[in-house]
């Protein structure tokens, strides 16, 4: 037989077999090329810095007895102690690789939930594919803290799929477990809502006596967020106000809730004033709104919206593309419902003319891509800083004679996302460099203080991020320069500069040379 005979069948099959995998699962048409070349593009500098540091990490997952203080006081469920197994057994890369997987792989089972809305043609359902993939929302997935709530992004996601797609009584009970693992993040309570009245929807009750079937069929779905509730309540509470809700911070909520309500209830009007693709589209507007504001409604009750001292949408639109140093995973639950929304406004505002519309939304994907490629960089540029602050310290080596570490960074403009950097992240650094001991043993310091005991480490390089590419791009280094001195004396209080970085400041004016 000859070799085209013997792999003729394989080459038949195999195809099909995945073929009618994909069908059933309800995956078919799923725009996997253009998905995973524009989310690589997105979000593919994260595997870049893959290994480094941000934030909390460094005193959350290398030290052991925090790491369990920060799991036990701020009420987190115990099974998210496994990441600090998985730190310790298979270093920081694993994380980032996750994360990545976690977010591509959340979009996968929401197009399968999305196939059970029949009013979604194809087209539309890529769109909210791409979109929910690319918004430039949530940069704090780069850092190790936000892998508890990257693994449960994707869990809710499984939850949601396994209730709406399998019909039977095994997959409600697994998804209701599901759901139950996911509230490790705690907004997802508030989210639930979404699945909740997606299967109500589906039930088509007319009745009350069709609503006490669906809640029976449904019941370990229901009480999934109380049991986790009531867990956590009795088995992990919280030990301080991290997540905890009151009178006061609802009652200081009311002008939000009131406003996004409003607005719902007038652009539901105004859509069932419309007719025919117009009202669909609208209608898909008014449930992009709602997704969004159910997503963020947790985070403005927990009052994260209000340390700015400014209005909503401003402080919204700061934490979306400002630089708002780790604020923006409090958008984490966004990409759903402004996927929904900008879909349905761009095919409301241009109905019957798909082509138009295909170009308005790859125009917006190409404006998503821009920023994100930004942001990218920013992080990029702030790894290389740290790489070349360890490199020198590890050629320096440890002195043992001194106790203090005075880190002057003369370059704060180029912290990715206007990040502000504690004495704990400075730790991080110098825990890559010596070790877990010398660690602990440096007392750091950002400022000028005169003691014998003291290292200074002067961090200086380019001003603005387009110098630093034009440097990369020259010499391949972004130009950074660190020196170690042991030196009594060494640090000067004109070497300590003004804070450089405030406010929302657009992307392009980072590589523009303007400074604030």
């Amino acid at each position: 037989m000859s070799e085209s005979g013997l792999s003729s069948p394989a080459a038949v099959s195999t195809p099909s077999r995945l073929s009618l995998f994909l069908d059933r699962a309800g995956l078919q048409g799923f725009p996997w090329v253009s998905a995973i070349v524009l989310y690589t593009i997105s979000w593919g500098w994260i595997l870049i810095v893959r290994g480094s540091l941000w934030a909390h990490d460094w005193d959350g997952f290398a030290i052991p007895e925090f790491a369990k203080f920060i799991n036990e006081d701020y009420g987190f469920a115990p099974w998210t102690k496994y990441e600090i197994v998985l730190f310790q057994n298979a270093g920081s890369s694993i994380f980032h690789f996750v994360v990545f997987g976690s977010f591509f792989v959340s979009a996968i089972f929401l197009y399968g939930v999305l196939t059970e809305f029949p009013s979604l043609n194809s087209t539309v359902r890529n769109y909210l594919i791409l979109f929910f993939l690319i918004l430039p929302f949530n940069t704090s997935r780069v850092a190790l803290m936000v892998f508890k709530y990257a693994t449960a992004y994707l869990l809710f996601f499984v939850g949601w799929y396994l209730v709406v797609k399998i019909k039977s009584s095994a997959s409600r009970f697994i998804g209701a477990l599901v759901f139950f693992l996911s509230f490790q993040m705690h907004s997802l309570l508030f989210f639930f809502v979404l699945p909740i009245a997606h299967t109500l929807t589906k039930a088509k009750s007319k009745d009350l006596h069709g609503f006490i079937v669906w809640a029976k069929t449904h019941a370990f779905l229901l009480c999934a967020p109380l049991f986790y509730v009531l867990a956590r309540y009795f088995y992990w509470p919280e030990h301080g106000q991290y997540h905890n809700l009151n009178i006061s911070s609802v009652s200081n909520s009311f002008t939000f809730i009131f406003t996004s309500t409003l607005a719902l209830m007038v652009v539901f009007v105004f859509a069932n004033k419309t007719k025919g693709e117009v009202k669909k589209n609208l209608h898909l507007v008014v449930l992009g709104m709602l997704s969004a504001v159910v997503g963020v409604l947790p985070y403005v009750l927990y009052r994260y919206f209000e340390k700015t001292q400014m209005t909503f949408v401003v402080s919204y639109l700061t934490t979306f593309l400002g630089r708002s140093n780790w604020n923006s995973r409090h958008l984490i639950l966004q990409p759903l419902g402004i996927s929904l929304a900008i879909v349905g406004a761009v095919s409301a505002a241009i109905p019957g003319r798909l082509r138009a519309q295909k170009r308005v939304m790859n125009c917006l994907i190409g404006i998503c891509l821009m920023f994100n490629l930004g942001f990218g960089f920013e992080f990029i540029v702030d790894n290389s800083k740290q790489r070349e602050v360890i490199e020198t310290m590890v050629q320096v080596g440890d002195n043992g004679n001194k106790d203090q570490l005075q880190f002057i960074d003369q370059t704060t403009l180029l912290n990715a996302r206007g990040q502000k950097l504690y004495p704990n992240s400075w730790s991080g650094l110098v825990w890559r460099s010596y070790g877990i001991d010398s660690a602990r043993r440096w007392q750091i310091e950002t400022s000028c203080t005169d003691s014998v005991n003291a290292r200074l480490v002067l961090i200086q390089g380019p001003e603005t991020h387009w110098q630093a590419l034009k440097n990369w791009v020259r010499d391949r280094d972004m130009g950074f320069k660190v020196t170690v001195d042991d030196t009594p004396g060494a640090c000067k209080p004109e070497m300590v500069t003004a804070e450089k970085v405030s406010g929302a400041i657009p992307i392009l004016f980072y590589f523009t040379g303007a400074k604030n």
